[in-house]
C-alpha cells in the first residue's frame, strides 16, 4: 500500500498539527512516511501547505501535480490554489470555511467550492469544522473535526489506532478535547 495527501490551508489553523497526527498514525501501522510543510506568510495567516507521502517505502515528501490520493482542505481558496495537486479523482475533505484575503473584493471570492470540485470529477466531503470546532468551545480544533472526517476514508488504521496516533500528538486536557473532535468529525462524516 503506498499514497500521498495534500494538507492546505492558512497559518494558524494547525495543518502541522494534523499532519503530525497522521504521521504518527501511518507509522503505528508499519509503513514508512515522509512529510513536508511548504509555506509563505504562514504567521500572517498565508498559505501553508503540508506535503505527505506514505507506503512500504517513502523517499522524497514533496509530491508532483497530480500525484495526490486525497487532501484535506482547511479553507475553500486553499482547496482551489492546491487542486492541481490532487489526482484525478481523488478525495477531497474541505472545511466549508470562506476566509477572504485581505485586499481582496469579497464579490470575486469562488462561489460554491464544494460544487466547482465535485464538477472537476473530485469525490468531496463538505464539513463544516470550525463550526462544530466552535461547538465544543475552541476554534483550535477544526483540525481534528477534519481528521474524524477523513478517518473514514483513509484505508490505513482503525478508530483504535486513530486515537492511539493522538496520544502521542496531544497530552492532558488538550487530548481530551481533540478526541472529543475526532470523534465529531467522524460522526458527521457518518450522517452526511
Amino acid at each position: 500500500m503506498k499514497g500521498s495527501i495534500i494538507l492546505s490551508g492558512v497559518g494558524g489553523m494547525g495543518i502541522l498539527k494534523a499532519s503530525e497526527v497522521i504521521a504518527h498514525l501511518v507509522v503505528q501501522e508499519g509503513l514508512a512516511v515522509r512529510q513536508s510543510e511548504v509555506h509563505g506568510m504562514a504567521q500572517r495567516g498565508g498559505s501553508v501547505v503540508t506535503h505527505l507521502r506514505y507506503g512500504e517505502e517513502a523517499f522524497s515528501p514533496l509530491l508532483f501535480r497530480g500525484e495526490a490520493d486525497f487532501m484535506l482542505a482547511f479553507e475553500e481558496l486553499e482547496a482551489l490554489r492546491y487542486l492541481p495537486y490532487l489526482k484525478r479523482g481523488g478525495t477531497v475533505i474541505l472545511n466549508r470555511l470562506v476566509l477572504c484575503p485581505p485586499g481582496v473584493d469579497p464579490s470575486r471570492y469562488p462561489k460554491s467550492v464544494p460544487e466547482i470540485l465535485r464538477n472537476a470529477g473530485y469525490n468531496v466531503t463538505s464539513i463544516p469544522a470550525t463550526d462544530i470546532a466552535l461547538s465544543l468551545g475552541d476554534i483550535r480544533v477544526t483540525n481534528t473535526v477534519l481528521l474524524g472526517a477523513f478517518s473514514r476514508v483513509f484505508p490505513i488504521g482503525s478508530e483504535k489506532s486513530w486515537k492511539e496516533a493522538f496520544q502521542k500528538a496531544f497530552r492532558g486536557k488538550n487530548l481530551e478535547q481533540n478526541l472529543e473532535a475526532f470523534s465529531r468529525g467522524r460522526n458527521f462524516y457518518d450522517a452526511s
